[in-house]
């Protein structure tokens, strides 16, 4: 094991992360769900493919709650979580005997030796947890590896501009020698409450929980190894170890279609862009995002395809409620390019292919009628969006489509009835209201 191998397991040794809960009643109640559960995703992950319970599931880097959530969310699947913190894993246990969670295994063991396990996963989640590995890549790979042929990974890293502050308390508390003793925590906490208001951390401190703990301010400011992305940089990652992006789990903070930038001078620059580019122009535009959080297959997947089987060959503006002026061009409404050059499908609305799409709401959303514009009849809202979003509205022309979403009516049906579905599904789909299973076997 290398000194920083061995640096971060003493640091979660020491400070099991997150701080381990008395209960998780709330997931059992169905009023929490783990990030990224395939209960409630399945169809974000395999848009083409029968729902179904019994995935093989890895935890890769679990900590002290996330295999106790996952194993409540999804009672039949097979989970197996590693960390490289026994501390860590004995919380994790006791949660999992706490709440009768029999599905669950876990292993002490570094995220570069998975293939010790012998075994492959029809999803792999890993939240973050490779940013902190002394070679992320290596990390990246392994997973890769421990991919069945149509399996997901599930990935969250810090992203770079939005945690500019936090590389500059970790470099005070490294210059000053903090540690990891009662008093540390609580010197730490006096020097924090005097933060300049107008310091780059200030943002990321008001959105984190991790500061009402002491694990929390180990793993934000004390940690010893941690690095972050740009979008750049992150499709650079994730391509060099062979893999392709599918999505981001939640691309509204990506779209500058989704943004008060579809309302600038600079909204026909923007949508000029091809689509990686507009992500790009979005995260520098936005200079806050702390994170990123996507999906990726293995090499040779198709977006589609079913979980543990084999690959095979594979084949405007919004009216009335949209926010702001459509950003799509002809490279938005493709299937993305890998890093071969292949196309792989994935959802888009060129062609007929959406008339098979049938509509599911993510969790999170809700609607609200307070103070509405003229107009509009309802504001939907969608909960896990982080930062300042245009809102979407139902109004008299686009109130029917929505309540006509039963995750058994194809758009096509409901095109019947509505001829602007297209345009309005899109816009939902753009901002995180829904996902689609798609009727077909294969996107066309």
């Amino acid at each position: 094991m290398t000194d920083i191998l061995q640096n971060v397991k003493n640091l979660y040794e020491q400070q099991p992360y997150p701080l381990p809960p008395a209960h998780l009643n709330e997931f059992v109640e169905g009023k929490l769900f783990p990030a990224g559960s395939p209960t409630d995703y399945f169809h974000l992950y395999w848009p083409d493919q029968p729902y179904r319970e019994n995935l093989d599931i890895l935890l890769a880097g679990c900590g002290t709650t996330q295999p106790a959530e996952f194993a409540i969310s999804n009672p039949n699947a097979k989970i197996v979580g590693i960390d490289l913190s026994q501390n860590s894993l004995d919380h994790a246990k006791r949660l999992l005997d706490q709440h009768g969670c029999t599905n669950v295994t876990l292993h002490c063991l570094p995220i570069e030796q998975l293939d010790q396990l012998d075994q492959t996963f029809d999803l792999i989640a890993t939240s973050g947890v490779l940013h902190h590995m002394e070679n992320p890549a290596a990390g990246l790979a392994s997973l890769n590896n421990g991919l069945k042929p149509n399996g997901r990974l599930f990935c969250m890293v810090y992203a770079t501009y939005g945690r500019l502050g936090v590389y500059m308390w970790q470099d005070y508390c490294k210059k000053l020698g903090i540690g990891l003793e009662n008093q540390d925590f609580d010197d730490l906490r006096a020097v924090l409450n005097h933060c300049p208001i107008d310091h780059p951390f200030v943002p990321l401190a008001k959105r984190s929980t991790d500061l009402q703990s002491n694990s929390g301010i180990a793993d934000l400011l004390l940690h010893p190894q941690d690095r972050s992305y740009t979008v750049p940089e992150l499709f650079d990652w994730i391509e060099g170890a062979g893999m392709t992006f599918d999505r981001w789990f939640l691309q509204a903070t990506y779209l500058p279609q989704c943004s008060i930038l579809s309302q600038t001078p600079h909204a026909d620059k923007l949508a000029a862009l091809p689509l990686r580019e507009q992500y790009e122009a979005v995260e520098l535009f936005r200079g806050n995002l702390h994170k990123h959080t996507f999906i990726a297959s293995p090499p040779g997947s198709a977006p589609g395809s079913a979980p543990g089987s084999t690959p095979g060959s594979t084949p405007g503006s919004t009216p009335g409620s949209t926010p702001g002026r459509s950003l799509e061009n002809a490279s938005s409404n493709l299937p993305p390019k890998t890093s071969r050059g292949q196309t792989t499908p994935r959802i888009h609305f060129r062609g007929e292919n959406w008339k098979q799409y049938k509509p599911i709401r993510f969790r999170g959303i809700g609607a609200n009628t307070d103070n509405l514009p003229a107009g509009k009849l309802v504001r939907l809202q969608q909960a896990a969006h982080e930062f300042p979003m245009l809102t979407p509205y139902l109004d008299d022309q686009t109130i029917g489509m929505y309540q006509a979403i039963d995750q058994n009516k194809t758009l096509g049906q409901i095109a019947k009835d509505h001829p602007q579905t297209k345009a309005f599904f899109k816009m939902l789909w753009d901002f995180d209201q829904v996902f689609f299973k798609v009727e077909t076997t294969h996107a066309k």
